[in-house]
């Protein structure tokens, strides 16, 4: 067995990438007792692209995943087993025959017209969010990207995705925090759980107040999932309720940390920054720096056979993870892809996942970042990085900034 040793370990700081460098050079598929009581780890892109359309892994895993440090019987494992229930009948998390049904019954929102749509919304969003960031200091001060842009953002785009009429947009930004913090540990303490179960709850029952009230817009992807149900395309209860939940907290978090480590990448080479000022660039750009910097860097799926995988025996109920970060920069697939080339044809990454799990909200998600990255270009050519370091968070499973200092333009005593 390719056993890691625990320096081998997933995170290590602010750059995962050598560490998965290293990994593919020993090898395609490895054993680790590091992670969830045990897992097998794929680092090449045919190993990670097989994988998630192999149907001998299955997506439902959730059941360890969430009681897994709660003990039987225990007052702590029964308060899981709401949000359990929740996770488990989310499309992430089903197999056939329930995840074409739900995949189907959820497309219609996902359809390029509706997408189309909401670009007049996302460019209005995007333009009021650099007016207040204009308003709220000098061009030459530093300004936290992440907290006055990429964190924002996101959350109204996915809020009026759905169709709410109203939303509390500092209490959607607590929820999804929560839910991250408690998605993204290898073992997160009891206190994350908690947290990540209370905040799964509370969106869910607001999402459930909303539709009851009618307080959504019939024709966005609430309203239609509301006519799917109706139809009996969808059940109602937690099984629809868990999947605005993961709609409206999955279109939030990844793209928020796209948005933060892209802008990143562009201005720590200011030549790419201003490259974009043609718009015909920023669909190869977007691609290729999402294929650079995923902000998922990991999926898992749980074994539902015995079968041989590289090599490998593979048990019944194993887990594996199929290391996303790591495929899209094996140079098997792709050339000098240790280099953020702009122009390279990447077509659609494995950071969406392919396969049936492929993810649904891909054309929105790209959509959004085009459209905020091409005005950010436009309307601050000469931002810059500020002089300060930049924070990223220490959770395996997420790859984003904390926070990132941006300029507007450079100050007086900056190089750049």
């Amino acid at each position: 067995m390719a056993l890691l040793a625990p320096s081998d370990n997933l995170y290590c700081g602010d750059d995962p990438y050598p560490r998965y460098r290293q990994l593919r050079r020993k090898g395609p598929i490895h054993w680790t007792d590091e992670l969830f009581g045990g897992a097998w780890v794929l680092t090449t892109f045919e190993g990670v692209q097989s994988a998630l359309k192999d149907p001998r892994l299955s997506a439902h895993r959730t059941g360890g995943w969430v009681m897994r440090q709660s003990l039987r019987g225990s007052e702590e494992r029964r308060r899981l087993i709401d949000m359990q229930r929740l996770f488990a009948r989310a499309m992430l998390f089903v197999d056939k025959p329930t995840h074409p049904r739900l995949r189907q019954a959820m497309q219609a929102g996902f359809r390029p017209a509706s997408i189309q749509k909401l670009q007049g919304f996302v460019v209005e969003a995007v333009g009021e969010l650099m007016d207040e960031i204009e308003a709220s200091c000098a061009a030459t001060e530093p300004f936290d990207f992440i907290e006055g842009f990429a964190r924002l953002l996101p959350a109204r785009v996915i809020s009026r995705f759905l169709g709410f009429r109203t939303v509390d947009q500092a209490q959607f930004l607590a929820w999804s925090t929560d839910i991250a913090a408690f998605l993204g540990s290898v073992l997160p303490t009891a206190s994350e759980i908690m947290a990540g179960r209370d905040s799964m709850l509370a969106m869910s029952e607001y999402i459930d107040r909303c539709m009851s009230s009618g307080d959504v817009h019939d024709d966005d992807l609430l309203g239609i999932l509301m006519h799917a149900q109706r139809r009996g395309e969808i059940e109602g209860g937690a099984e629809m309720l868990a999947q605005c939940a993961m709609v409206l907290f999955a279109g939030h978090e990844t793209t928020r940390h796209l948005l933060g480590t892209a802008v990143y990448w562009l201005l720590a080479d200011r030549r790419r920054w201003t490259s974009l000022d043609d718009p015909a660039r920023l669909p190869a750009a977007v691609r290729e720096l999402l294929r650079w910097d995923s902000p998922v860097q990991y999926t898992g799926r749980r074994a539902n056979c015995a079968f041989k995988l590289f090599g490998q025996d593979i048990r019944r109920g194993d887990l594996v993870l199929p290391l996303i970060g790591s495929a899209n920069r094996d140079p098997l697939r792709y050339p000098d892809p240790e280099q953020i080339d702009l122009n390279r044809p990447v077509g659609i990454p494995l950071s969406f996942g392919t396969g049936p799990h492929v993810c649904i909200g891909a054309t929105l998600t790209l959509m959004e970042a085009e459209c905020a990255i091409g005005a950010l270009v436009r309307r601050w050519p000469q931002a810059c990085l500020a002089d300060e370091p930049q924070q990223w968070i220490d959770m395996p499973l997420y790859r984003g900034l904390r926070k990132l200092k941006v300029n507007r333009t450079p100050s007086r005593d900056s190089s750049s």
